[in-house]
């Protein structure tokens, strides 16, 4: 008798592509607890830094995402989105809803007393984007872009893309909202989809001088283009951006082959739960700090927003052991509204 077939072998998981989004998503709640701590004058001396990896976080955190998005373009449209959408549309609807609510019963967290959130934010949460959750809504609506695309020449989607990037990024188009973000990022996501092959072949030949010349270099970047302030001149941002991109994929391929950076691993293979979760404990440290008006030397808080990154990771991943076999918290309530390849369901049992 003939058994049954054995199932098709799942590729193993690339380490360098979880260490860059390790790196990527430590980066976002860096900035987010930069950015909380600075409302409430807790930031220290980061908080001028703040700015200067906008160029960093998102360019590689949608690079990554686009290079794992390669062969799922190529299904048909209904399974792509419950292969890949279906859940980032739900998770998104479901914890801006719950991210609202957390908002709207804490005590101010500005010091002007400005309300956290507003009820109409639930009503237009797909036409003004969520300020903090905006990047998982992002990815359904570049996916739906790949695939109507798909069967365009690489270099024209990657040259209509860069235009929409260099006009966001100069500003000539603008909607104070985080629509200019994605305006922006669009291009990292669509052009690693074509050229994540030659990046994988690329990555065995890094070597640390590699990673050495290409991160003074772009420190060098930085540190012109903020001086001269030169951002917003066409092709400037998105030319210091894609640098950004080259130098988190070799640090991250370096990082890879040392054990004692096995966390920021483990990181990037959680991605989704960390992004999700870490503004609630920053968002309640900043109306605790606002309530007892506390204030402290420049020094001693420029260590504070460190802290409230790595503390707002632990909460994240803590919550996430917790819970993640929930159905409706990080995953969505109904098994049937997506498609589990056997990838995620080894990554699911090797998180238990």
């Amino acid at each position: 008798m003939t058994g049954a077939p054995a199932p098709a072998p799942v590729a193993p998981r690339e380490a360098w592509i979880d260490v860059a989004k390790g790196i990527a998503i430590t980066l976002v709640v860096l900035y987010h607890a930069i950015m909380y701590l600075d409302e409430v004058g807790l930031a220290g001396a980061l908080a001028p830094l703040n700015p200067l990896f906008d160029t960093f976080r998102m360019p590689l955190f949608f690079f990554m995402s686009g290079i794992l998005a390669a062969s799922a373009i190529r299904l048909p449209y209904w399974q792509l989105f419950r292969k890949r959408m279906s859940l980032l549309l739900y998770l998104y609807v479901a914890w801006v809803t719950l991210q609202t609510l957390f908002l709207l019963a804490l005590p101010p967290i500005s010091p002007s007393g400005a309300p956290n959130a507003s009820w109409a934010s639930l009503v237009t949460l797909f036409v003004r984007p969520s300020s903090n959750l905006w990047f998982i809504y992002a990815l359904p609506l570049f996916f739906t872009l790949a695939w109507l695309m798909r069967r365009w020449a690489p270099a024209l989607q990657i040259a209509l893309t860069a235009v929409i990037a260099v006009l966001f990024g100069a500003g000539v188009l603008h909607t104070g909202s985080p629509w200019d973000k994605m305006g922006k990022y669009v291009v990292f996501f669509i052009a690693a989809i074509y050229l994540g092959p030659l990046v994988r072949r690329l990555v065995p030949l890094v070597r640390w001088w590699h990673v050495a010349f290409l991160c003074l270099g772009y420190a060098a970047l930085v540190v012109i283009t903020t001086k001269l302030t030169l951002n917003k001149v066409p092709f400037v941002l998105l030319l210091v951006s894609t640098l950004a991109v080259v130098v988190g994929v070799t640090v991250a391929v370096l990082l890879a082959k040392l054990p004692a950076f096995d966390f920021v691993r483990t990181l990037g293979s959680r991605t989704l739960p960390i992004y999700l979760v870490h503004t609630f404990p920053m968002t309640a440290l900043a109306a605790i700090l606002v309530a007892f008006d506390v204030h402290d030397p420049v020094l001693a808080a420029t260590l504070f927003p460190p802290l409230l990154c790595a503390g707002s990771i632990a909460v994240a991943l803590a919550l996430n052991w917790r819970f993640h076999t929930v159905p409706g918290i990080f995953t969505v309530p109904v098994k049937g509204w997506v498609i589990v390849s056997q990838r995620a369901v080894i990554s699911t049992n090797t998180q238990r």
